[in-house]
């Protein structure tokens, strides 16, 4: 029993670290062709629309498409332009040139670890459930473009703007068509500038949503047992789908599979961002399969 238990435990970390790498996904894109647009940039238009149309269908899935439909909409536009970093490689399937524009088949390789962590630097993950209330100050001879893109980013990000002290996040334009912010706490303060005023603000905010207070206070370190299946196969599609459910769990590690006269049971280490959603996915999902579960805090975590 020894042995079948520790070649199942091989077995199953083997197929982890297999599942924590991209995985390829095909995506279609229509480029109509506008006045005074080259092929060539027609094509690349049509590049940037399929990585952001890959990276948004991942994004959508570990968001568990909880966002409204204002924030959807934003994210879809932010991606065309900020996709690229989650890109981890891409093959050309298929190109049709046509009078009307460009037909591009794309298989995609996304970096979900990297999208994770990039989704958590935007706050998407926070403020999934209920907003950030925070102070916004801009400069009071802001263009019309530039506003509507700073209350884009406000509602993106998921901020409900109030008379807060903090945190206060304050945007000035600095020399040379740049942006620079500074995003103050009580104990702290930063600075960013650059050109680009979604670079500005997420990496303000990203500090904000990543610093140590937050990840102590949002995430919970849990184990979750759950028994009764009849086969390792069985466990290893749902440590699958609990892999997918990024809007209330994350860093999920199996840590043990069992094998008894009774049935299998396996065990798993994970952060928990939201208790009750999670609560609401397990029940859904184990009951009517046969299956009990529990979940249990992490001394000392």
């Amino acid at each position: 029993m020894r042995k079948a238990r520790f070649f199942i435990f091989f077995f199953v970390i083997s197929f982890l670290v297999l599942a924590d790498l991209a995985v390829a996904g095909e995506v279609r894109i229509f480029m109509p062709m506008e006045k005074g647009l080259s092929r060539m940039e027609l094509r690349n238009q049509a590049m940037a629309d399929g990585f952001a149309q890959a990276v948004f269908e991942d994004a959508m899935v570990m968001l568990q498409g909880d966002m409204d439909e204002v924030r959807t909409e934003l994210f879809k536009q932010y991606l065309i332009e900020h996709a690229k970093p989650y890109i981890q490689g891409y093959k050309i399937l298929s190109s049709q040139d046509m009078d009307a524009g460009l037909i591009l088949r794309l298989d995609v390789k996304v970096n979900k670890k990297s999208l994770r962590d990039g989704l958590r630097r935007m706050g998407l993950f926070a403020t999934i459930t209920s907003p950030q209330v925070a102070a916004v100050v801009w400069p009071e001879n802001m263009d019309e473009d530039a506003m509507t893109q700073l209350q884009g980013l406000v509602t993106l990000t998921g901020l409900q703007v109030d008379g807060v002290e903090y945190p206060s996040f304050t945007l000035e334009a600095g020399s040379e068509n740049t942006y620079k912010a500074r995003l103050v706490l009580e104990d702290r303060e930063w600075v960013a500038m650059n050109k680009d005023m979604a670079v500005v603000w997420f990496e303000l905010w990203g500090r904000f949503f990543t610093r140590s207070q937050m990840t102590a206070t949002q995430t919970m370190a849990q184990t979750l047992s759950v028994t009764g299946w009849f086969s390792p196969d069985a466990v290893l599609e749902f440590d699958r789908v609990l892999r997918e459910w990024d809007s209330a769990v994350q860093e999920v590690q199996m840590v043990e599979m069992d094998m008894q006269p009774s049935g299998v049971g396996a065990s798993w280490k994970m952060r928990i961002l939201n208790r009750d959603q999670l609560n609401m996915m397990l029940q859904g999902f184990l009951p009517q399969r046969g299956l009990s579960f529990q979940l249990s805090e992490d001394a000392g975590k």
